[in-house]
């Protein structure tokens, strides 16, 4: 199969996605550090997702000073964060696959897939954060507001 050089740009799009998703507020504190931790060929695959995945999970714990007494709720956003990054690379290896042979339907309905996967990882860490973010005295909630902010405000500065 060989791929044109609009569905390797598409392809690439996919995995930034992926890469958002995974990235989020683990890189808020140097929104320059996602292309000096994630080169776009290392998010290529799902190992490369995985090993992604875990970086941020750790970096991300370390920004927001989880103590002992809440690993367990971090725990629960931790492994919300690995299986969104498998949805994820369920959803671009499927338009990897098919982007050889895909009508402009079939691509549009492929990239509305990674998107609803990106959503629906976003409501599943959501709803993972909310009782651990509760459970944080309110200078540790400061840290967190600051980390997800930033990303925020990163976002929009790459979007507006």
């Amino acid at each position: 199969m060989t791929i044109t050089s609009s569905a390797k740009g598409r392809l690439a799009l996919a995995s930034s996605l992926a890469f958002c998703l995974l990235a989020g507020p683990a890189l808020a504190a140097d929104p320059g550090q996602a292309t000096r931790l994630s080169p776009p060929s290392a998010c290529a695959t799902p190992a490369g997702h995985a090993r992604i995945a875990a970086r941020h999970i750790k970096h991300l714990h370390d920004q927001l000073k989880i103590t002992p007494d809440q690993e367990t709720q971090w725990s629960n956003v931790a492994q919300v964060m690995l299986d969104n990054a498998a949805a994820m690379d369920s959803a671009v290896q499927d338009r990897a696959r098919k982007a050889g042979t895909m009508t402009a339907v079939d691509d549009l309905a492929s990239y509305q897939a990674i998107v609803a996967a990106h959503a629906d990882g976003l409501r599943k860490l959501q709803t993972a954060f909310a009782p651990l973010y509760a459970a944080m005295p309110a200078a540790q909630q400061k840290i967190a507001d600051a980390v997800f902010g930033q990303h925020t405000a990163s976002r929009l500065r790459m979007h507006g």
